[in-house]
């Protein structure tokens, strides 16, 4: 069966690639594809064939998902590894055979009518079994029953050793075809599936394309930079210079073939892809219905309509039936379907061709991006290739990136620039070469045309930069607020200063970047050059053998609330002192406070009293309870009186104090009522 080369692939960077297979699929009209079993799913979900002539594919066949052993031992031929006759025979117990034996001179045991030349007899019938004795297996017998000419027309039983036969021909079809099933797939490979493609005619040309897991195609770039001019005290450190970038393209042949003249494609971006079980073969638990017995009481009539209805007349579309029609391709569902129309030979074309735009090699294609590769490339089987995908000079710059997130101490040397490619850059290494030497190796991100990229290649350990951070808390401003609460607004700093010192014996260009608090804002510092989504950054311009200091200063502005009558005078002056608030607010703010500190002086002395109270009513309960058992004549009687004189006199005490506690507390709502009145005023 003839085989479909590869004459086109398209590789993704998410793992998947698209392949295109053309041939003829020569006389037998059939072409087999091999693919690896975890392929299957995407086989199923991709796979469309297109014949290039008047040919029609028929179908698509695959085989099953079952492992081989699996499905060997549900055969109806089982054949083991060391008994592979002992079992054929047995398998075919009551199928027509017929065995070649070999002469063992024992005359009786062979039909004369069915000797042969030679030193072999064929005896035929059908096969009844096989005794075998486990203490003797070369004493192994086959049953055979012959009828017709080989036992006079009467059905007989004839045993034979198993040891003389030196042939079997099966006459039963049906077991010749178990047996052919059983040996096809006994040498199909287990991680391996097969898929046919028949179709209606034969010596037809054959386009497949599918989708199959591939690995994901990989970048690396030369970069080559020639500075403008050779500074003073340094030469090949120019802040600008001309860049020339090379992109490579790794691509992997993870086929069983080899890939010769085909057509190639990478492509840049992130399509969605999934893998759906489709190989799996499902059986859904149907519920199980009953029967039921239905009887029609007499005959069903309908009466005529008086009038059809708008909807239903026979102009109208059928309102059941006037379904839109399926937005499809019908030339290629035809065509699949066997039922096109001839068509005049033509090129290799997709039926969908026409609705989409040819693009041009290094341009969009919708969200993605493609470098068609522009000679047809060879890849040898289990092997890898470099294509070129990528060759511009564009302008460079070399400046020294300090982040301290990424690398303490030393700034990274550092060419950007913008991507005035026209092409997309995938993400990839690259090696960069300065003055025909190598500097160093960096990481290129993915940059989209006209963004500009950074490669930092080289640690510069002669610029030493120390940051150093240090915070505070800063009152900006006290105002009255809402009931008796002051809103203290006070900044948290943060301050951060590097120190640098350049000891080369040139100038550098340096670019401090700093991450972005988005709850921070910058003051008393310079604007930043450039911000990104998380850093900003700040260029200067650092002298050769020199040092100096760059700070940023940030802060966070927090609004804090603080009651009045927690105010302690001790703060209210600090207030002042430091000119939070003016004079004439804090006079009013201490007669408040002066309120509220009479409020709690009389809060104090209503807490004393009562405790006092508390205490002389505890001893009038025990001076009672002494008085209980006492008499009224004699000594128990002068004790007594003295107990009744004391209970009289803690009882004068206990309403002393609560006709005090009584009039304290009446002060209480009058200071209120003006402590709320002069903090109305105040706000």
């Amino acid at each position: 069966m003839p085989n479909l080369p590869v004459k086109r692939m398209v590789l993704y960077k998410h793992g998947v690639g698209f392949f295109e297979r053309y041939g003829s699929v020569g006389s037998s009209a059939a072409v087999t594809l091999t693919f690896k079993k975890e392929e299957m799913n995407d086989i199923l979900k991709s796979l469309a064939a297109f014949p290039q002539g008047e040919g029609h594919v028929v179908n698509v066949s695959y085989e099953t998902p079952e492992e081989k052993q699996a499905a060997l031992a549900k055969a109806p031929i089982v054949l083991s590894e060391n008994e592979a006759l002992l079992d054929l025979v047995r398998s075919l117990r009551g199928r027509a055979v017929r065995f070649h034996l070999a002469e063992n001179g024992d005359e009786a045991s062979r039909p004369q009518s069915l000797t042969t030349p030679g030193s072999e007899f064929v005896v035929s019938g059908c096969l009844v079994g096989v005794d075998q004795l486990e203490a003797q297996p070369e004493s192994t017998l086959i049953s055979i029953m012959t009828v017709g000419a080989e036992a006079d027309s009467t059905p007989n039983l004839r045993t034979y050793p198993l040891s003389q036969v030196r042939g079997l021909d099966i006459l039963d079809p049906q077991s010749g075809n178990d047996l052919r099933y059983v040996l096809e797939l006994s040498q199909a490979r287990e991680d391996k599936r097969s898929v046919t493609v028949l179709l209606d005619r034969p010596n037809e040309n054959l386009l497949v394309t599918y989708v199959a897991p591939t690995p994901t195609w990989r970048v690396s770039y030369r970069l080559v930079y020639t500075p403008d001019q050779a500074p003073e005290g340094g030469a090949g450190n120019a802040e600008t210079g001309q860049l020339l970038i090379q992109g490579w393209g790794i691509v992997d042949n993870q086929l069983d073939e080899d890939l010769e003249n085909v057509s190639l494609t990478l492509i840049a971006g992130q399509p969605i892809s999934f893998v759906y079980d489709l190989y799996t073969p499902r059986f859904i638990d149907r519920p199980q219905i009953q029967d039921e017995e239905r009887t029609v009481p007499g005959p069903v009539m309908f009466q005529e309509a008086l009038m059809a209805p708008a909807s239903m007349a026979p102009d109208a579309p059928d309102a059941f039936y006037a379904f839109e029609e399926p937005s499809i391709d019908f030339e290629m569902s035809r065509s699949f379907m066997g039922k096109a129309s001839s068509a005049p030979a033509a090129p290799m074309r997709r039926s969908l061709e026409n609705a989409t735009q040819v693009q041009a090699t290094g341009v969009a294609r919708g969200e993605l991006f493609q470098y068609d590769v522009g000679i047809p490339v060879t890849i040898k089987r289990g092997q890898s290739a470099m294509v070129p995908i990528l060759g511009a000079t564009l302008a460079g710059r070399k400046q020294h990136l300090f982040n301290s997130e990424k690398l303490p101490d030393h700034p990274v040397v550092t060419i950007s620039a913008t991507n005035t490619t026209g092409l997309i850059l995938e993400r990839g290494p690259a090696t960069v070469l300065e003055a025909d030497n190598y500097v160093g190796e960096a990481v290129l991100a993915f940059t989209s045309d006209q963004g500009e990229f950074f490669v930092p290649y080289a640690v510069d350990l002669g610029v030493q930069i120390t940051p150093d951070v240090s915070s505070q808390e800063e009152t900006a401003a006290i105002a009255f607020g809402q009931n008796d609460y002051l809103i203290h607004d006070w900044y948290r700093i943060t301050q951060t200063t590097y120190t640098i010192e350049n000891r080369n014996p040139y100038p550098i260009k340096l670019v401090i970047e700093q991450r972005i608090h988005p709850q921070n804002t910058l003051f008393d510092t310079p604007e930043p050059v450039e911000i990104t989504a998380e850093f900003q950054r700040w260029r200067m311009t650092v002298p050769a053998r020199n040092s100096q200091t760059f700070i940023v200063k940030e802060r966070q502005q927090i609004a804090r609330q603080e009651r009045v009558s927690d105010l302690s005078y001790e703060t209210l002056q600090r207030y002042l002192d430091e000119k939070f608030i003016d004079k004439n607010f804090y006079e009013r703010l201490h007669d408040i406070l002066d309120l509220y500190q009479q409020v709690r002086q009389i809060e104090r002395e209503v807490k004393h009293r009562t405790q006092q109270q508390e205490r002389f009513a505890q001893q009038q309960q025990e001076a009672a309870d002494k008085l209980n058992p006492l008499g009224r004549d004699g000594e128990e009687g002068n004790l007594r009186r003295r107990f009744v004189a004391k209970i009289q006199e803690l009882e004068d005490e206990c309403d002393r104090l609560l006709r005090e506690i009584a009039e304290l507390q009446q002060q209480v709502p009058a200071l209120q009522q003006r402590i709320r009145q002069q903090l109305q005023r105040l706000g």
